[in-house]
C-alpha cells in the first residue's frame, strides 16, 4: 500500500523533482491572465509544443505548492481557464488539496490525485471524477485513513512527463463531457473513434504492480497511433482496449494490453479477450499485447485459443511495436 508523504523536507525535495521534470520540454514562457476560483491573476506559463500543454507553478504562502495545467498554446495577455491542478501541501496532510506525493514499500515516489478537479466549476467534483475517470488506482495510507487515489505517475520514470500530460488531457475530457450534459454521459459508441478518457479501469478496481500500471495509458495510446499509421480504422470502448474494424465496419481485430507477464496478468488478459468477444457475429483476430516474449509452449497454447501475441519495447518514453 502507498503511504502519503507528510514530511516538509521530503515534500519540498520531490516537488523540486516534479517541476524539474518538465524543463527539457519547455519551449517558451507566455504571460497570460490565468483564471482560478479566486479570480484572475497575471501569470507567466511554460508552454511545450511537444506535449501540447502549458504549466504554471508557484508556492502559495506556507500552505501549498500550486501547479496549474492547461491544453493548447495560449495567446499572450489572453484570459485562460485552468484545466487541471496537481497541488501538494507544503507540509503535513491536507485532504482538501487534490494532489499528493506517496511512497511505496520500495521507496518509490508516486504523484497521486484525490479526485478534486472542480476548480470552482459547478457540477464538477470528486464524485464526477470517480464516475468518469479511467486509469490506474491505488489505496493510500492517508494519516490514519485509507484513501483511494488515482495514480498520475512515478516520479523517477522516464515516462513521467507523459503520464502527467495524459492525466491532464483526461481531466479536460471529463470536464467537457460533464459540461455538455448530453447523451454522451451514457458513453454510446455509434461513432468509431479512440477515446483517451476510457483508457484504464474504474476507481473501484484496484490493481497491483503500481509502477507498471502507470504506463498502461501510454502503451494503449502509442499502440493506437501505430495502428492508425498502418492505415487501420481503430476505436475502443469500455470492454476493449483497442479494436480494428474492416471495410464493412465489423470488428476485425481486438487488442488487450498488459503491463507485465505475470501468471495473474496473463490469465486475466486471456480471459478478457475470450469472454468479451464471444458474442460477436464474426470472430475477430485476438491479440495479446505484452512487454516481453513468452516461452514457446505458452505461445502455442495461445494460438490454439486463437490468440496472437504482439510484443512491445520502450524507446525513450514511447512504446514501440512491430506492426
Amino acid at each position: 500500500m502507498l503511504k502519503v508523504l507528510d514530511d516538509e523536507s521530503a515534500i519540498r525535495k520531490y516537488r523540486r523533482q516534479f517541476t524539474r521534470s518538465f524543463k527539457p520540454f519547455i519551449d517558451e514562457k507566455i504571460t497570460i491572465n490565468l483564471g482560478h476560483p479566486g479570480g484572475t491573476v497575471k501569470a507567466k506559463v511554460a508552454w511545450s509544443d511537444r506535449l501540447g500543454i502549458w504549466m504554471f507553478q508557484e508556492k502559495i504562502s506556507e500552505s501549498r505548492y500550486w501547479h496549474a495545467f492547461g491544453t493548447g498554446r495560449p495567446s499572450a495577455s489572453s484570459h485562460i481557464p485552468i484545466t487541471c491542478e496537481i497541488n501538494f501541501p507544503a507540509k503535513g496532510i491536507d485532504r482538501r488539496i487534490g494532489g499528493a506525493l506517496a511512497e511505496d514499500s520500495r521507496g518509490r515516489i508516486f504523484v497521486v490525485h484525490r479526485g478534486r478537479i472542480g476548480g470552482g466549476k459547478k457540477g464538477v467534483g470528486k464524485t464526477q471524477f470517480e464516475d468518469h475517470y479511467r486509469g490506474a488506482w491505488a489505496t493510500m495510507e492517508d494519516g490514519g485513513l485509507e484513501t483511494t487515489v488515482a495514480l498520475i505517475g512515478v516520479l523517477d520514470s522516464p515516462r513521467f512527463v507523459r503520464q502527467v500530460t495524459q492525466f491532464v488531457r483526461k481531466v479536460e475530457r471529463i470536464k467537457d463531457i460533464i459540461s455538455q450534459k448530453s447523451p454522451q454521459l451514457e458513453m454510446a459508441f455509434d461513432e468509431l473513434r479512440f477515446r483517451e478518457e476510457l483508457v484504464g479501469v474504474a476507481y473501484h478496481r484496484i490493481e497491483h504492480d503500481l509502477r507498471m500500471k502507470c504506463d498502461y495509458d501510454l502503451i494503449v495510446t502509442d499502440l493506437h497511433k501505430a495502428l492508425v499509421k498502418s492505415g487501420m480504422k481503430v476505436g475502443n470502448n469500455l470492454t476493449r482496449d483497442l479494436f480494428v474494424v474492416n471495410a464493412k465496419g465489423r470488428v476485425a481485430s481486438v487488442f488487450e494490453v498488459l503491463t507485465d507477464v505475470s501468471t495473474d496478468g496473463l490469465n486475466s488478459g486471456i480471459a478478457k479477450l475470450l469472454l468479451n468477444n464471444v458474442d460477436l457475429t464474426e470472430r475477430p483476430s485476438l491479440v495479446l499485447v505484452i512487454p516481453e516474449t513468452i516461452d514457446q509452449l505458452l505461445e502455442m497454447k495461445l494460438k490454439k485459443l486463437g490468440i496472437d501475441v504482439l510484443v512491445y519495447e520502450w524507446k525513450h518514453d514511447h512504446a514501440v511495436f512491430s506492426i
